[in-house]
């Protein structure tokens, strides 16, 4: 008898500066944040990590982790990640890099997370303009 596939559920989205792999496995979360501030724009955010993880599920999957514009149909950037989950415990950590990626105007953008091409959650980014004085 084949084993059944059982789609594992989104535990958490974390937006952080970095993400680091300590000896032992353990990772470390640097700069967790909610939201992006800028002075002009467009605005090119040097770096930032989505980290997702899921749990209890069994199988195969592909994850896609896509930043989307306000208007929640123009895709900035994405990236693809295999799961594969062998029992309803097992954790998988899905770490997404994104390097100089440009927000053209000030707005809410959105993360959204597909387990097989299927939406799983969409989680704002809110990007917003500052004044020089704002910025310490």
């Amino acid at each position: 008898m084949a084993a059944i596939n059982m789609k594992p559920v989104l535990v958490h989205t974390i937006l952080c500066d970095d993400v680091r792999q300590e000896m032992g496995g353990k990772f470390s979360l640097m700069g967790l944040f909610e939201s992006i501030s800028a002075v002009s724009f467009p605005a090119v955010h040097p770096r930032f990590a989505i980290m997702n993880e899921w749990t209890g599920g069994r199988g195969e999957f592909t994850a896609k982790i896509r930043l989307l514009a306000p208007d929640r149909k123009t895709v900035i950037s994405e990236s693809d990640a295999k799961l594969a989950l062998f029992n309803e415990t097992q954790h998988h950590r899905d770490i997404s890099l994104r390097f100089n990626t440009t927000f053209p105007a000030p707005g809410t953008y959105w993360i959204e997370m597909l387990l097989d091409n299927e939406q799983i959650a969409l989680v704002p980014l809110p990007v917003q303009q500052i004044n020089q004085q704002t910025v310490h």
